[in-house]
């Protein structure tokens, strides 16, 4: 690992980030807004108590499975923007899981099966866009897009249906999950969970994975030069596969750990949590590199509770903080591409 280059992209990202953060907040002065306010919240309030603390370790517990996946795609030359739908897939898997198996096995064994579960669920949902562009060169992302447009349909179809809770007076609601089926709860008061330390393991698997493997070396290669990587005797089209199929599988897993971990049923607003779409940003930030992803995670999770509370001092309207995100995410794109034309 390059630490000096890695460290330079990264305060380089960082630095973009802060240009496009600078470009949300003047979009919220358009608005009227008290500036001062709607800045000293953004910036505190993550830290003000500990709940809040809590809510930032929750938001990095979903970004960092999340965004190592699709950081690894990224390496690939794959973008996955359907970690949105790969995630409401595994968290429907999960309950699933929950749901059919609970009366044949013991109560111990139920939790690392849901979790194996979610993973199945997220990896399946990446399975046709993986077979389009390793098998027929197609455009990852515009079908991983609209599979989770799909994704969401199913959601409403499984609440009415497979996970359909047995008091759910027809709303769309599943069943609670047990006490004894949750993760348990790492700070009291709050909703930060075991699920955080599965995401830490995780993201240890994906830095061995990508940094210390024969497999991450060959998706380095087709990712900067799928010709070269084929002339050396790399299957470029298996390799895409599976790294499609990972970064499905890590969406999943986040999808998992959210409804055990956090929580504990599936109801109709959970298809707007948004992990999947803020995820390609983080990833971005993070350089697509395992550490980098982390810190990034950590920094979006901030942010974003950050503006959540900003949206309620200051009496904004709720979309304004996805296009401060969005405003980051454009920079970084420019700054991004940038740099590849100069290196």
């Amino acid at each position: 690992m390059n630490l000096p280059k890695f460290f330079r992209i990264s305060a380089i990202n960082l630095g973009a980030a802060g240009v496009g953060l600078g470009l949300g907040l003047v979009i919220v002065l358009a608005t009227g807004s008290d500036i001062g306010l709607a800045l000293s919240t953004l910036l505190l309030a993550p830290v003000s108590d500990l709940y809040n603390i809590g809510e930032v370790l929750v938001w990095f517990t979903a970004l960092l499975v999340i965004s190592e996946g699709i950081g690894l795609g990224i390496r690939a030359g794959i973008w996955n923007v359907g970690a949105e739908g790969q995630f409401l897939i595994g968290s429907i898997f999960n309950l699933m899981t929950w749901k059919y198996l609970s009366p044949y096995l013991p109560t111990p064994l139920l939790p690392p099966v849901m979790i194996l579960g979610g993973i199945a669920g997220g990896a399946f949902w990446a399975l046709v866009p993986a077979v389009i562009r390793s098998r027929f060169g197609g455009n990852e992302i515009v079908v991983t897009l609209l599979l989770n447009l799909v994704a969401v349909s199913v959601m409403w179809w499984a609440l009415d249906g497979p996970i359909r809770g047995r008091f759910s007076a027809g709303y769309p609601l599943s069943d609670v999950l047990p006490q004894d089926l949750r993760m348990p709860i790492l700070i009291e008061g709050t909703r930060l969970s075991a699920s955080l330390i599965l995401a830490i393991a995780a993201a240890a698997v994906f830095y061995i994975l990508m940094e210390r493997t024969y497999f991450g070396l060959k998706v380095r290669a087709v990712g900067l030069n799928p010709e070269a990587a084929r002339t050396s005797g790399i299957s470029v089209e298996w390799t895409l596969f599976k790294a499609m199929i990972i970064s499905g599988a890590a969406a999943g897993l986040a999808g998992a750990l959210h409804i055990m971990g956090v929580l504990y049923r599936m109801d109709a607003g959970y298809a707007e949590t948004g992990f999947g779409y803020i995820s390609i940003a983080v990833a971005m930030l993070g350089g697509a590199h395992p550490l980098g992803v982390a810190l990034s995670s950590l920094f979006f999770g901030y942010i974003m509770i950050g503006a959540q509370n900003m949206q309620r001092m200051i009496q904004i309207p709720f979309p304004l903080v996805y296009a401060v995100i969005g405003c980051i995410l454009i920079s970084l794109t420019v700054v991004q591409r940038t740099l590849r034309r100069v290196s």
